[in-house]
């Protein structure tokens, strides 16, 4: 067994205080292990199965950027508690300095306003580290530098985003990336203000399980056929699925008389792939097989359980349409919910364990939806957003990534009843304004990874039920929110 523990804010600085109890421990794998979190007498101390050394996540109050998770350096266990404060600012200022120096040697050129703010960073940290008997002196220089740290993460962002943009273009006069966007309703109600082809390139059409077989054995193909040859007439590049998603809202009602049963419900899974590959056989080029695998509990299915069913729809396909392209999706990237869950695999380790198998996957879906309650993620900021899309990059295949950020905080009648905005989470109340400048960042940011192959937008519009509570591109009377008119200048400038 080991133990670490961390000395905590005290008096008013420990005001708003974080939830301690979300945090986590990654090794040298960076998957989230399991953690008993006690808190007392000032001390959170952290009790794991492992004794090596590893690095700590918390949800923790950054000037100017909400309260997402961040993590201390490698840490080792000792007998005297570290101060969290100081541990947390100086991962972040390493991990800066890190990607600094790596992207530097790669012919990135670091700006004036970024060494200012990571020497600021450098000097605060120094006066945290050497003021552990002046506790309020101590807390204070260590936020202040977190706060320059993760100031100097963005100018890093910005740099690079613009950096890669002017050195891929240079080559070519567009990029090849594909921007499109979910559609799961009824194209004559597009709203014709997001005027889709003039904003994306492509589309990803909706295949719900649910929608689709509303009756067991029973397939309506109706509105898929409808959007397909809306597609074709917008000249979109067209993308398809999940088929199967591993979530609640998106089964069929029926498929509960099945719970439980794992033989059942896989033959169900696999005439359902079966059926609509064959259907479109040769015309979708790009399917998303499956979505969520193994990130909760659903249907009574234990973790392997429904990897297998995974697998084993991915092969159906295959088996169905050679031709076509085929990616399994997953939700929570980060996984920070791995460190309450008796599932141990994690969404990287899934996505490896899928490949290698040898079944015919030609890419890998991130779903990232920050800042909202399950399915979504905790809050990160541009950084952590970066350094998972090169973490994920690791798997050698081209990423898709599907987003959505939040544009209100207030109810959201059409959207699914379990999902919620983390306004706590959030620098201020997401309004739409906060949505265009997140998602412009976050977006271009994709895009200029050369890794990535589609970024699409999970929500086209509020005015049709929709998973995540304001997420979408169009208000519920039809009108465009602002990102709208940036993605339109994206495409326009930049894109195929």
């Amino acid at each position: 067994m080991g133990v670490i523990k961390f000395r905590l804010p005290s008096g008013e600085a420990a005001q708003p205080l974080p939830d301690y109890r979300t945090a986590y421990i990654t090794g040298l794998d960076r998957t989230p292990g399991r953690v008993g979190v006690d808190l007392r007498n000032g001390l959170m101390t952290c009790v794991r199965d492992t004794t090596e050394s590893g690095r700590l996540f918390v949800p923790w109050p950054i000037e100017g950027q909400g309260m997402p998770i961040i993590g201390t350096a490698t840490l080792a266990e000792r007998p005297t508690p570290y101060v969290l404060a100081v541990e947390l600012a100086r991962g972040r200022l390493n991990d800066v300095r890190n990607q600094l120096a790596d992207w530097i040697q790669m012919g990135l050129r670091s700006t004036p306003e970024l060494e200012q703010a990571l020497d600021q960073a450098q000097r605060d940290f120094i006066r945290a580290a050497t003021s552990p008997d002046r506790p309020e002196v101590c807390h204070a220089a260590a936020q202040s530098s977190l706060r320059w740290a993760s100031e100097a993460g963005d100018l890093l962002m910005a740099a690079y985003t613009a950096q890669v943009f002017q050195s891929r273009l240079a080559s070519t006069s567009k990029l090849p990336t594909l921007l499109g966007c979910v559609l799961d309703y009824d194209p004559l109600k597009v709203s014709p203000a997001l005027e889709w082809p003039r904003t994306f390139n492509a589309c990803q059409l909706s295949t719900s399980w649910k929608q689709m077989a509303p009756t067991e054995g029973q397939y309506r193909w109706d509105l898929f056929d409808a959007q397909l040859a809306w597609c074709r007439r917008n000249r979109l590049a067209i993308e398809a699925g999940p088929l199967i998603e591993f979530r609640k809202g998106a089964l069929p009602d029926w498929l509960w008389l099945w719970e439980g049963d794992f033989e059942t419900i896989t033959g169900l899974v696999v005439d359902f792939v079966r059926q609509a590959v064959t259907r479109y056989r040769g015309k979708v080029p790009l399917w998303q097989v499956v979505h969520r695998p193994a990130s909760g509990e659903v249907l009574g299915l234990t973790e392997e359980e429904q990897v297998r069913i995974a697998a084993r729809a991915v092969q159906i396909a295959r088996q169905t349409d050679p031709s076509a392209q085929l990616i399994i999706g997953v939700d929570r990237p980060w996984a920070e919910w791995m460190g309450t869950s008796h599932f141990q695999l994690g969404p990287l380790h899934l996505c490896d364990y899928l490949l290698r198998a040898e079944l015919g996957i030609s890419g890998v879906a991130i779903e990232i939806a920050p800042g909202y309650s399950a399915p979504g993620s905790h809050l990160r900021d541009l950084f952590e957003f970066s350094k998972l899309l090169d973490l994920y990059s690791l798997l050698n295949v081209p990423l898709h990534l599907v987003m959505v950020v939040p544009s209100a905080g207030g109810p959201d009648p059409l959207a699914e009843p379990d999902v919620r905005i983390e306004s706590s989470q959030w620098p201020a109340p997401p309004d739409e304004a906060m949505q265009a400048g997140w998602g412009a960042r976050w977006i271009a940011l994709a895009v200029a990874k050369p890794f990535v192959r589609t970024v699409s937008w999970l929500q086209s519009s509020d005015a049709v039920p929709h998973l995540y509570p304001h997420g979408g591109l169009v208000r519920p009377d039809q009108a465009a929110k602002p990102l709208v008119a940036w993605l339109q200048a994206l495409r326009a400038e930049t894109l195929t």
